[in-house]
């Protein structure tokens, strides 16, 4: 589950970090994975871990977030606009990801 979890969002933001909008790869490189899934609302504030509050990230930019809550900041107003389009989205199936995947990484040549 966490997989497709993984490709959902990894589909969902285009293989960019939601924050510095780097291209990410998808697959290990050197043994690690350099994309993560970061709640944009963190789940100890009352983020939901859900769809709509699930962003890709670089690690270092996962780590300078933090636990930092964006309600109380007012960083990454394109992040909040981009997950209610995501929100608003339809979900694509598994299989249908299975095939859009390597399409998108073709585009951004990772």
């Amino acid at each position: 589950m966490a997989d497709v979890i993984y490709k959902r969002c990894y589909f969902d933001w285009g293989g960019r970090c939601a924050y510095c909008d780097v291209v990410l790869c998808r697959q290990k490189t050197g043994g690690k994975v350099k994309a993560s899934i970061d709640h944009f609302i963190p789940l100890s504030k009352g983020g939901q871990n859900g769809r709509s509050n699930r962003v890709l990230s670089c690690y270092p930019c996962n780590l300078a977030k933090n636990d930092a809550d964006p309600r109380e900041t007012n960083q990454w107003p394109h992040v909040e606009q981009r997950l209610a389009a995501i929100a608003a989205s339809p979900i694509i199936s598994h299989g249908k990801l299975r095939l859009l995947i390597p399409e998108l990484e073709r585009q951004l040549a990772v």
